[in-house]
């Protein structure tokens, strides 16, 4: 391809001139935004697919071209183009049928880490850039961000190996998010309704529901290890959501139960799900 060049004018006064190679462009937002998707599917909880990804950042690469074309200054109408854009990427990346109302947050959230990891992208380049000079700068950002994107899918396929889920409770509203191990060994039984218990680190706002809703506190029995009998206090929750890889586990009226202390002695967890929640 030949070059593009791109004037900007105050009056009849050019103040800068932009040389642009227009494959160079073209090749060199494909590839940043190829890393960039990667690391936002990974932060999205993603399944990730190599051809979606190849797709969604080409179309990037040729909306980054058509947009440099237009003319457009850095005004309102190039943030909404640029926004646009950053949508269908992430459209054409997300596989997972999205639960009606969550479309738009699922988006705004992956807009969010794109715009956040891009400054962060630009960052690295400079400082780069003065530690090794702009020849080598690209190379080391690239090599930094593939160790990143490495480390993060090792630390996905740790966690799912132990089967740690994150779990939000909703009551009236309010949200507490967990993260759950999944415990084919929990079979802790609400005595009254017969429902599956399980058991939750205690926090100020989880004591604070027992006082609010008295009408759903519950008194759970269990045996364990070391003490033959004891008791939980509990409340039936509004909902219980799992977060599985490609969806979400929806159990309403689920029952908790608070301990007072650390479920997990390195912190990997702060809940542990009964058996029948997901199996």
């Amino acid at each position: 391809m030949g070059h593009f060049l791109y004037n900007r004018f105050i009056g009849t006064e050019v103040i800068r001139i932009y040389e642009v190679y227009i494959d160079v462009f073209l090749a060199q937002n494909v590839l940043m935004d190829m890393q960039l998707l990667l690391l936002t599917l990974l932060l999205l909880k993603e399944k990730i697919n190599f051809l979606r990804l190849l797709a969604a950042s080409v179309s990037g690469g040729i909306g980054a071209v058509i947009i440099l074309m237009s003319g457009v200054g850095f005004n309102i109408i190039y943030i909404l183009l640029v926004l646009v854009l950053d949508a269908v990427m992430l459209l054409i990346c997300i596989q997972q049928p999205v639960r009606r109302g969550g479309v738009f947050r699922r988006l705004a959230m992956g807009i969010i880490y794109l715009h956040g990891m891009v400054f962060a992208y630009g960052k690295l380049m400079e400082c780069a850039g003065r530690l090794v000079g702009n020849g080598l700068a690209q190379i080391v950002v690239i090599a930094l961000i593939a160790g990143i994107v490495i480390f993060m899918l090792v630390y996905r396929s740790l966690v799912e190996s132990k089967h740690i889920y994150e779990v939000t409770l909703t009551e009236e509203g309010e949200n507490v998010v967990y993260r759950a191990l999944f415990d084919t060994g929990n079979f802790l039984t609400d005595p009254v309704s017969g429902k599956p218990v399980s058991v939750v680190e205690e926090t100020d706002t989880t004591k604070g529901w027992l006082k609010k809703y008295p009408q759903k506190y519950k008194i759970i029995p269990y045996q364990s290890v070391g003490k033959e009998h004891g008791v939980l206090e509990g409340i039936v929750v509004d909902e219980l959501i799992i977060q599985k890889e490609r969806e979400q586990v929806v159990k309403k009226g689920a029952v908790v139960a608070l301990y007072k202390g650390k479920l997990s002695k390195n912190g990997d967890f702060q809940m542990i799900l009964n058996h029948s929640l997901i199996m």
